[in-house]
């Protein structure tokens, strides 16, 4: 339901399920392999970890070879 706001036919959108211990080199690789146009991810809030480590969303924006969006749930 959340990709029905893209306005884009059925046949454009591919959702995926990927399980591996490197969720980052993982997205990488399927959107290599599957000549993916455009990734969409989520992101987790912030954390003083994840500043000193990167994060996965981070890390394939910065290595993926398509555009990469990632978005950031806001609750107020």
């Amino acid at each position: 339901h959340w990709a029905a706001a893209l306005s884009l036919p059925a046949e454009r959108i591919t959702f995926h399920v990927l399980a591996a211990p490197d969720p980052a080199s993982a997205l990488i690789e399927f959107a290599r392999q599957n000549q993916v146009d455009h990734l969409i991810l989520g992101a987790r809030d912030s954390g003083i970890l994840r500043r000193h480590l990167g994060s996965v969303s981070a890390r394939v924006v910065a290595e993926a070879q398509c555009s990469v969006t990632v978005v950031r749930c806001s609750v107020w």
